[in-house]
This record gives structure tokens, C-alpha cells and sequence, in this order.
């Protein structure tokens, strides 16, 4: 498990880093992705393209803030990331999240940018 500023140390991350990509919208992004042109949905341009994106793990207990990297053919898990729990498990219960694709609310991603400034 990582604070986001370790994370950001790696400046390939910190450039992936799509604040507002939510899981579900990674999907179609990257694996739905032969159509979307046509619907006007935010798609993955190339092949070549990857983004790293904040998603939650619902399944564990306590659920899990995870920075994941996702393109057309690979995904990662980059790490575990130290959060406040309850900020967590508010974004759970603002989702009504059961699974392992929960995205972040707006407070959490607000504390997430507060704590990468701190690093300078």
C-alpha cells in the first residue's frame, strides 16, 4: 500500500492519471471501444492508448482504494492506495457499490489531489 505522493513519483503514473475516468466508463473506453465514435462516447483513440484511473474494491472488507493502469490489451493493478477509510466507504455507499468496479466520489478525489500537492 502506497500514498498517493510515492505513486506520483513515477512520472509515467502521474501522466496516465485520468482524475475523472470512472471504472465503468474505463471499460467502454478501452474494451467496448469499435463503436463508441458513433455514440459520441469518450473512446480510446488508439491501440496505444492507456490511462491510470482511482477505483474501488467493494469485495474486501474494508473495501480498497485501488490506482489502476488499463489500455486496449493489459490491465494493472499499480497499487493499493492509503486513503481515509471513510472516505472510501462513503464512495461505496454512494454507489451502491457491490463489486470490484466502484469509482470514487468527488470528497475523495478532493483529498487524493490535496495529499499529491503536499509532495512538493
Amino acid at each position: 500500500m502506497k500514498n498517493i505522493r510515492e505513486i506520483l513519483q513515477d512520472k509515467e503514473i502521474e501522466r496516465l492519471i485520468d482524475w475523472d475516468l470512472h471504472p465503468f466508463d474505463a471499460v467502454t473506453r478501452y474494451l467496448e471501444w469499435g463503436t463508441n465514435w458513433s455514440r459520441g462516447i469518450n473512446h480510446a483513440k488508439s491501440c496505444n492508448e492507456e490511462s491510470a484511473y482511482f477505483k474501488i474494491y467493494a469485495n474486501s472488507n474494508p473495501a480498497q482504494l485501488m490506482l489502476v493502469r488499463q489500455s486496449h490489451k493489459s490491465y494493472e493493478v499499480v497499487s493499493e492506495v492509503e486513503a481515509p477509510q471513510d472516505l472510501i466507504d462513503d464512495s461505496v455507499k454512494h454507489f451502491a457499490c457491490k463489486n470490484r468496479a466502484c469509482g470514487i466520489t468527488e470528497d475523495l478525489k478532493s483529498w487524493l489531489k490535496a495529499e499529491a500537492l503536499k509532495r512538493a
